[in-house]
């Protein structure tokens, strides 16, 4: 083989290796774009139906507390959820966070303290679905923490209903002009990329260990009582 035959098939290799370079750069580009737009216009359904419970992931983003203590005190749910709480706070600092009576967390609270990150997330609150029977739930977590959010709760719990009550970190002003915002959404962006790629590499669920001390479902109280034949 020529010299010139074997720099220009090296050539055509380069090029063809730049051109996936490109088409990749392209792809992830067009990815966060989308994911920007979504997470960005994303707002609670209106009106906001009433679920089984609500579940609240703490962590940085808007008041997730408040706005979860809000749902329970409306009605949006049977009881509440706080995943990932921080152990340096009480029951009591929690409940006032929630912006609720003391009487109201001891009733339809439930704090988790053991959660460290969102895979712990899911876990927690997939026990505590299982443990009280939920089928559907509204769940509070920052708008860019959702999609993700909701991928980890699917994984474990299956079919469990979700309705999204996503919390805004600042509605006010462009993501491309705020470096800290830019910087988090990007970062979400590429965290959401490899729970797919690990959900797509793994086609059984994780089974999530049961956990002592979880609630006593609760029957509604006016559950019709079946009758003799």
């Amino acid at each position: 083989m020529s010299l010139e035959k074997k720099i220009s098939r090296r050539r055509a290799r380069l090029r063809f290796i730049l051109f996936l370079i490109v088409l990749c750069a392209v792809f992830l580009l067009g990815g966060f774009l989308k994911f920007v737009s979504k997470v960005e216009n994303m707002v609670p359904a209106s009106p906001l139906p009433v679920a089984d419970g609500i579940v609240v992931w703490t962590g940085k983003g808007g008041d997730r507390l408040a706005a979860a203590g809000q749902l329970l005190d409306k009605g949006h749910g049977e009881r509440l959820l706080i995943s990932g709480v921080n152990k340096a706070l009480t029951d009591a600092d929690v409940y006032e966070l929630l912006t609720i009576q003391n009487a109201k967390g001891i009733c339809c609270v439930d704090i988790d303290y053991k959660a460290l990150d969102t895979i712990g997330n899911a876990r927690e609150t997939h026990n505590w679905l299982k443990a009280l029977g939920y089928e559907h739930i509204i769940l509070v977590t920052s708008s860019y923490h959702m999609p993700r959010a909701e991928i980890e709760i699917g994984a474990l719990s299956g079919r469990v209903r979700i309705t999204p009550y996503p919390v805004a970190y600042d509605p006010a002003g462009k993501w491309w002009t705020d470096k800290l915002r830019r910087q988090r959404l990007m970062q979400e962006y590429g965290k959401l990329l490899l729970t797919n790629l690990r959900r797509a590499g793994n086609d059984q669920q994780r089974e999530a260990p049961e956990l002592p001390d979880l609630p006593d479902k609760i029957e509604p109280e006016n559950k019709p009582k079946p009758t003799d034949p």
